[in-house]
């Protein structure tokens, strides 16, 4: 294989990388922004998770706080693995990077799980689909990972 192929390889695989650390980086920072403010419109996320449990009779505040804080906890630690995988791959620590990003996707993978028992609880088929794509779109992500990270050997 030319040099150029395997540049072009590695250049889509630190782009999956990338994808995923800003993805999770965003979705932490929106837990933390409740409102519209300059350059950012924030959702309150917390008011969302009550909004779903009182739906089906829960509203136990101290419940609810406590998932959304699990939930939070998992979105940090996603992000965590794929900055340590965007951070080993630039260091050129391709071993690393993608073990680090394989335990980003397996966490992601869990948290989409989660949210798409949820939906079906709730009934909130928009966001079955929108985690639904997640899901496929973290699958794909790996196997292109995987696959160029043969091809570039």
């Amino acid at each position: 294989m030319d040099i150029f192929k395997k540049a072009n390889n590695k250049l889509i695989q630190f782009s999956i990388i990338l994808f995923w650390s800003a993805f999770w980086f965003f979705n932490v920072v929106d837990k933390f922004i409740f409102e519209k403010t300059f350059l950012w419109v924030g959702k309150d996320r917390l008011l969302q998770f009550s909004g779903y449990f009182s739906s089906i009779g829960l509203e136990n505040k101290n419940l609810i706080l406590g998932i959304f804080i699990f939930i939070t906890l998992i979105e940090i630690l996603a992000l965590v693995f794929a900055l340590v995988s965007l951070i080993s791959f630039l260091k050129k620590k391709y071993s690393i990077a993608m073990r680090a990003f394989f335990n980003s996707i397996l966490v992601s993978l869990f948290i989409f799980l989660i949210f798409s028992i949820g939906d079906q609880a709730f009934g909130d088929r928009f966001e079955l689909l929108e985690h639904t794509l997640f899901w496929i779109s973290l699958l794909i992500s790996w196997f292109i990972y995987s696959y160029l990270d043969t091809k570039t050997e």
